[in-house]
């Protein structure tokens, strides 16, 4: 007998019995079979299924806050992306594997020579940011510009050039639209 652990991202665990392809033989005479004793089944350790539960959960979009900590201790992505002084500060909330918030970046970046700025991102998983997981965690990549809220989404080159632009000469002001997920959710 072969046995499969599945894990699911819940934490719980099924182990799967597989056939093997040969079977004992059976007396032809009587129809017997033999009687087997006890399975030696041999199941991975307690730490094994903690390793593969937390591993395979890390991108799933349903999981929620407890498995986006065990992530955060495993690579966070907030840093600065670059930093010039004296320039409008971009805060890119995001979090590791965002392939929407890699095209945002690529757009700021695209314009860093034209309107000059700084990049920051902040992982929303980490686990001092509770707060922009929960505002943000269905609407990365979001952005603010100089900690006022700007756009979420997704950002073309004219529309970074307008923002940045704005931020410079003094006259950006906070957005429509701002996300709250945990204002809206209901709880139980």
């Amino acid at each position: 007998m072969t046995v499969v652990v599945s894990a699911s991202c819940r934490g719980s665990y099924r182990v799967l019995p597989l056939l093997s392809q040969q079977r004992k033989p059976t007396s032809s005479l009587l129809g017997f079979v033999p009687h087997r004793h006890r399975r030696q089944v041999h199941l991975p350790s307690r730490q094994l299924f903690k390793q593969l539960a937390a591993t395979s959960c890390l991108d799933d979009a349903s999981d929620e806050r407890s498995n986006n900590q065990r992530s955060s201790s495993i690579s966070s992505v907030s840093g600065p992306i670059y930093e010039v002084k004296g320039v409008p500060t971009v805060k890119l909330f995001t979090k590791q594997g965002c392939t929407l918030c890699d095209k945002v970046k690529g757009a700021l970046e695209s314009v860093r020579e034209v309107q000059p700025h700084s990049l920051i991102q902040v992982d929303i998983t980490d686990d001092d940011k509770q707060e922009w997981f929960s505002k943000y965690k269905y609407d990365i990549p979001v952005l603010h510009i100089n900690d006022i809220y700007w756009t979420k989404h997704r950002l073309s080159t004219e529309e970074a050039i307008a923002g940045i632009s704005e931020a410079r000469t003094g006259d950006f002001s906070a957005r429509r639209g701002e996300p709250d997920a945990g204002r809206l959710e209901h709880k139980h």
